[in-house]
């Protein structure tokens, strides 16, 4: 069979589970621009008790470090796991109850100048940037000349997120491409992206690998045709209609959310390790993903696997009750080489047929200018 654009669209289009139905909720991240609230990067030497460098003001400034949170956006995102970096946002709320949905509330300028005097003081001198331009007063924006009025004035307008500080979530960004990331302890602070968080938190692995396939490139289409989508631009209404599919046996399952992991991994090895050169920790990536692409387009579209692959794999991918990808162990990466080498020297690897129709769809995938 051929399959067209609009075939793929058409099957993906009557899946009838969406991520809204197994998500507890799905919500925008920070406002990327802010005067109150900056992203700021620590110092050259990245030192912790060095000062921070506001973005664009090339300024060094003292915050508390209890208010700093780490950030990421689309140009620093990465597929599968949280790409590491020194950037910090500053978010000067009390976060006040644990559990997946937390309570949470603005600290009042009072309260703020007595715990965190340096923050204040930071927020204090913005706030005399700004007054020329507002006219100043208590009219502009709840502040007075003598110090910081209202919590108004550093609130966020979009807080929900805040709600989920601390609880593990896929963050979905959308810079050159669309990219989830699995943020595992959920204290990324993000902007210009989307949080999703699960209602069942062992289906996190396995919806990072669904979310970062090859099929996916489709789903944008899906959105327009739909009439969700009128820019570039992601918006949790838009990802709440994404289609989610289940393999029938739960094996096969099993072996995408190990995959995951692995990606998961390699994808935050690959920049924070000193020992193995990039290039292999790439190819162990396009290969684990490669498998990952097969098996979630044959779920979606075919269903047409060849058993003797499924079993190959299942031989060799077991899965790791370890919270392993959030190490630096270079016995993993050694083990993830030997069981590669595992699948593709099995007598009956070669010899497993791959019908026609998976090259067909990826090819009408990649080569399709719209996705």
């Amino acid at each position: 069979m051929f399959w067209s654009k609009d075939d793929i669209i058409g099957r993906l289009s009557q899946i009838p589970r969406t991520l809204e139905d197994i998500s507890i909720d799905i919500f925008k991240g920070v406002p990327s621009k802010n005067d109150f609230l900056h992203r700021v990067n620590l110092s050259r030497e990245n030192c912790p008790d060095a000062p921070y460098v506001c973005r664009k003001l090339y300024k060094n400034v003292n915050i508390e470090r209890e208010l700093m949170h780490s950030y990421m956006d689309g140009a620093l995102s990465n597929e599968f796991a949280i790409r590491q970096t020194s950037y910090r946002f500053m978010l000067p709320y009390d976060i006040l109850s644990d559990g997946i949905r937390k309570e949470y509330r603005v600290i009042q300028p009072e309260d703020l100048k007595v715990r965190f005097p340096m923050a204040y003081e930071r927020l204090l001198e913005i706030k005399k940037k700004s007054l020329p331009d507002a006219g100043g007063g208590l009219d502009s924006g709840g502040l007075d000349s003598g110090g910081l009025g209202s919590a108004d004035c550093y609130q966020l307008e979009e807080e929900k997120f805040l709600r989920y500080t601390s609880t593990p979530k896929i963050i979905i960004t959308n810079h050159y491409r669309f990219q989830a990331s699995y943020d595992a302890t959920g204290d990324h602070v993000f902007a210009d992206g989307i949080g999703i968080v699960l209602g069942d938190p062992a289906l996190y692995h396995y919806i990072t690998a669904v979310l970062n396939c090859s099929i996916s490139r489709a789903f944008p289409e899906i959105w327009k045709r739909e009439k969700l989508r009128t820019d570039s631009n992601l918006y949790p209404k838009m990802l709440k209609r994404f289609p989610i599919a289940f393999p029938k046996d739960e094996s096969t399952e099993i072996l995408i959310s190990t995959i995951s992991r692995y990606l998961i991994y390699l994808n935050r090895q690959k920049y924070i390790s000193s020992v193995c050169s990039l290039a292999c920790y790439q190819e162990l990536i396009d290969f684990y993903k490669r498998i990952a692409d097969l098996l979630i387009l044959d779920i979606y579209l075919t269903n047409d696997l060849d058993p003797r692959f499924l079993e190959i794999l299942s031989e060799n991918i077991t899965p790791c009750e370890e919270e392993f990808e959030y190490s630096s162990d270079i016995s993993l990466m050694i083990a993830l080489q030997g069981i590669k080498k595992n699948i593709l020297d099995s007598p009956d690897f070669r010899k497993c047929k791959f019908n026609n129709e998976f090259t067909n769809i990826l090819a009408t995938i990649k080569n399709n200018g719209v996705w």
